[in-house]
């Protein structure tokens, strides 16, 4: 941070810097590679694809994940005629890909199997199949965390990710990216989900063409104080509703951190219109937990 300049540049600069770096995106697609070739000798695969904050260009350095959908063909997900539970299909992901890669952490994570590579890139296979189309997208059914399925479409998401960041003056990346900053500059990451934030960012005005980054982050952070961090229906009308987080206890929490980042978020936008750049900025280390 530097104290005496401009807190938009510092949030420029900062949006610069934690941009996904390219050594951890080739060992990614090496990761990715290797998986695909271990399923596709154990299992019938249809195709793969990446999807979630690297699809849509809003990971940031050393904290996104790689989500890597692995489409299986029907005839996985049936037993006897009828569908199986998502556990069944991510106990079996997880011991073939433990088998493979012995010497890697495998653990499940929610709604797929995560592996965390000596790289330092994490990995996340999320296993999905063919449900139907939805205005010409294909839709998939992923786990839903506790054993069914929940529909989703990543191609419908990103396209309507994308048509929002035009029309934002195309700020619309680099906001999601300080909020996922502002996630994990912290001890604990802050309980939020990234495909929340980035449909949240996408279905409302928050990052409006004239707004300087600083009022586009309060502004977010004012939408969440206002909804109480509540879920959000999927603007694209295919996944139902779309939650932050997944027990009280987490919403609690992130209500609370929402609060704080408003105040200080607030307070740094007013000792900026002042031209008082040193305590702007030190209010928005106070936003970004020191990681500003």
């Amino acid at each position: 941070m530097r104290i005496q300049a401009s807190p938009q540049l510092n949030l420029q600069a900062l949006a610069a810097r934690i941009q996904p770096q390219e050594a951890a995106l080739t060992a990614a697609k090496s990761h990715r590679g290797s998986v695909r070739l271990r399923l596709s000798s154990t299992f019938k695969v249809a195709n793969a694809t990446i999807m979630g904050s690297h699809a849509r260009q809003t990971a940031v350095h050393r904290y996104s994940d790689l989500d890597f959908m692995v489409l299986f063909k029907k005839e996985e997900f049936f037993w006897g005629g009828r569908l199986v539970s998502s556990d069944t299909i991510l106990d079996r992901l997880l011991g073939d890909l433990r088998e493979r890669f012995p010497s890697t952490l495998i653990r499940r994570d929610v709604v797929a199997a995560s592996l965390d590579f000596s790289s330092g890139q994490s990995l996340d296979v999320v296993p999905a199949r063919f449900d139907s189309f939805f205005e010409s997208r294909p839709v998939y059914l992923i786990p839903d965390g506790a054993g069914g399925w929940l529909r989703t479409s990543p191609q419908a998401h990103d396209q309507y990710f994308e048509v929002s960041h035009e029309r934002s003056g195309r700020k619309l990346r680099r906001v999601s990216q300080l909020l996922k900053w502002w996630k994990h500059g912290r001890e604990q990451p802050l309980p939020i989900r990234s495909f929340y934030i980035d449909m949240a960012l996408a279905g409302t005005n928050v990052a409006g063409v004239a707004k300087s980054y600083g009022a586009c982050l309060r502004d977010f952070f004012d939408f969440l104080v206002q909804t109480e961090c509540r879920p959000i229906h999927d603007p694209c009308g295919i996944a139902g509703r779309i939650s932050a987080n997944e027990t009280y206890n987490q919403l609690a929490m992130l209500n609370r951190a929402a609060q704080f980042a408003q105040f200080h978020a607030r307070a740094a936008l007013a000792a900026e219109s002042k031209l008082d750049f040193p305590e702007a900025n030190r209010q928005w280390n106070l936003v970004f937990n020191g990681t500003y």
